[in-house]
């Protein structure tokens, strides 16, 4: 998980705890405490220094204990002053609902407006990064940003937004409208409508949907990846290459031609046979699990997150190739982009079809969908096609097109195959029990697969049948024992869902026990972390809550891997989760044999026709016209 992707994770988090938040500074003040109250009891503990102060404001606003620790460690130094001057500062601190910022500041300021422009500031700047954190936006409409001020008690949302531009708190960028060459006559009338708005009526644009707001922060991410793709792909430079396999001839020639490529359809395999016919490539991913695949096809991978932070191993590479684009992270591709030198040349594989970073952006898909004359038009792209050859890669194609095959068709021209199977199931419970005995018991039978060969994954973590229950079914069965710290014991298969900076460990790394006490954990973690530092290492009884159970992951943790055998699990719950891309997600993780655990419905079906992926509103595609 990138920098933009922990943050994102963090928040989500967080959204539930806002909202208990704001629940609980709404009991307090039904307790019939008045603000006079409130303030007399600040007051009387004013005197114990600035933490002090703080912390009576925050209790007499109503705050929980725990959420008060949290304010205070994250302002800091001046933390009361801060306060003091602006309370809706708060609303910086992750996990803090607009209600709980109001009742401190109701606490601090007399006679607190809401539309005091600090409010609306702070309120504009929660809305973006919320957005950010929960959908994956970098932008949002003005119009959007209007509407949720107006829920949240602001009357003048024009004049709100046109101060947060002037002061900073948000960026403003005109989405560039534009007419198809085949446009009908109402998309002409809707052209010209919008364009007689922009001269007639400047003031109309400050809540118009085609004026995009942005924190500092994304918006900068989105400009310097523009700036450093277009700079690539005006300067490349002459580089050798050795003598490829004809797989990877096409490739090849891309790669020496262009500064910046662009290339969908990859198999693992050759990603790695590309990186290796240059002399100074330097091959990474951004997912543990990606890096696994690219080490069993013989690489010598690193981690995309751990090189966008080093710039300047990636500014003597003559060729940087990152497999598994679609996964890299905003902030660390534009690092990486912005960190390569003139004249060298940059290789970005990926899927657009399938799940994206799960952090704010959509950096590669952003890129393919680009098209600029200004610099030769769409940016070098190479597709590379295959033709089904079975039953799985018969359904992995016709999901891609938005559509499931025909039963017959997953059977195989005899009707005996046996790569993909439906197991159809009923409620969360049975699909628990079904998902379990085929990965320990069917799939091993028939296949002679077991162990890390055989990948059970859900739609989510939390819902009755996600990965938290799977795994608790599946460690039952695999490896019984009283979780002797933090729910482990030896030999148990973990997973790494929040960064272990300590150990060198980002989101998706995964491991098994190989001893466990109450202090702590020993686990020897899958290649290829270990290369320049100790695959084994010792977890702390304090630092195991980033760990989960393995033996499922979820879709988005299992991005970029491969195994023979994969049990997906799709039910009833999560079935308004599902995306065409996250069906392609689990579909493509399985090379041999698929299960598809199946109690959704005529909702996956749906999700695949109709849903291609989560809609997120991003800026970097019309950063690469400016």
């Amino acid at each position: 998980m990138d920098e933009g992707g922990r943050q994102a994770e963090t928040e989500r988090k967080d959204a539930a705890a806002a909202e208990r938040n704001g629940a609980t500074v709404a009991a307090v003040e039904r307790t019939g405490t008045t603000a006079a109250e409130r303030n007399g009891a600040a007051e009387a503990t004013a005197t114990a220094g600035e933490p002090g102060r703080l912390t009576a404001w925050l209790s007499a606003a109503g705050a929980p204990e725990a959420m008060i620790g949290r304010i205070v460690d994250a302002l800091g130094d001046g933390a009361a002053e801060q306060i003091a001057a602006d309370p809706w500062g708060v609303l910086e601190v992750p996990g803090i609902a607009p209600s709980a910022a109001d009742a401190l500041a109701r606490t601090v300021v007399e006679n607190a407006q809401p539309d005091d422009p600090r409010r609306t500031r702070a309120l504009i700047s929660w809305l973006l990064r919320r957005a950010a954190a929960v959908g994956g936006h970098t932008v949002q409409g003005a119009d959007t940003v209007a509407e949720a001020l107006g829920k949240l008690g602001v009357t003048d949302a024009t004049g709100a937004i046109a101060d947060a531009i002037e002061n900073g708190a948000a960026l403003a960028f005109a989405e560039p409208v534009s007419l198809s060459e085949d446009a009908d006559e109402e998309e002409i009338e809707d052209f010209e409508r919008l364009d007689a708005e922009d001269d007639d009526d400047p003031v109309s644009m400050l809540t118009s949907g085609h004026t995009l707001l942005a924190v500092e922060r994304w918006a900068f991410a989105e400009q310097a990846a523009a700036e450093a793709a277009q700079r690539l792909a005006a300067t490349p430079e002459a580089v050798e290459s050795k003598q490829g396999s004809e797989s990877v001839d096409a490739l090849i020639a891309a790669v020496v031609e262009h500064g910046l490529t662009l290339v969908t359809g990859a198999s693992a395999q050759r990603v790695a046979d590309l990186a290796e016919s240059f002399s100074s490539a330097e091959l990474a991913s951004p997912s543990a699990a990606g890096l696994r695949t690219l080490v069993a096809a013989g690489a010598d991978p690193v981690d995309a997150r751990a090189l966008a932070e080093d710039p300047a191993r990636v500014g003597a590479a003559d060729v940087l190739v990152i497999a598994d684009a679609q996964l890299l992270g905003l902030e660390a591709g534009a690092a990486l982009l912005e960190a390569t030198r003139d004249g060298a040349h940059v290789v970005l594989s990926g899927d657009p079809a399938t799940l994206q970073s799960t952090g704010p952006g959509l950096f590669f898909r952003d890129l393919l969908e680009t098209e600029d004359p200004g610099f030769g038009g769409r940016l070098p792209r190479v597709e590379l096609k295959q033709r089904p050859t079975g039953p799985l890669s018969a359904l992995t194609d016709a999901v891609r097109h938005g559509g499931l095959p025909p039963q017959e068709l997953l059977q195989g021209p005899d009707g005996t195959s046996k790569e993909v199977v439906i197991v159809p199931v009923r409620e969360a419970g049975e699909a628990v029990h079904r998902a379990v005995q085929v990965a320990a018991d069917s799939i091993p039978r028939a296949f002679g697969l077991s162990g890390h060969q055989v990948q059970v994954v859900a739609v989510d973590t939390d819902s009755p049948a996600g990965a938290a229950a799977l795994n608790a079914a599946l460690k039952a069965r695999f490896n019984p024992g009283p979780g002797v710290c933090g729910g482990f014991d030896t030999g148990d298969r973990v997973v790494v869902s929040t960064p272990l900076s300590e150990h060198g460990l980002f989101g998706g790394e995964t491991g098994t026990v190989r001893a466990a006490d109450a202090e702590g954990l020993s686990i020897e973690w899958d290649a290829p972390h270990g290369a320049g530092s100790e695959s084994a290492g010792t977890v702390t009884a304090a630092q195991v809550r980033a760990l989960r159970h393995a033996w499922a992951l979820t879709v988005a943790e299992a991005q970029g891997g491969r195994w023979p055998a994969v049990v997906a699990v799709f039910d009833g719950d999560s079935a308004p989760k599902l995306t065409r891309a996250l069906t392609l997600g689990a579909i493509t993780l399985a090379t041999q044999h698929l299960t598809v655990v199946h109690g959704a419905g005529r909702a996956l079906a749906d999700a695949v026709e109709k849903i291609p992926d989560r809609a997120r509103r991003t800026r970097l595609k019309h950063a690469l016209r400016d």
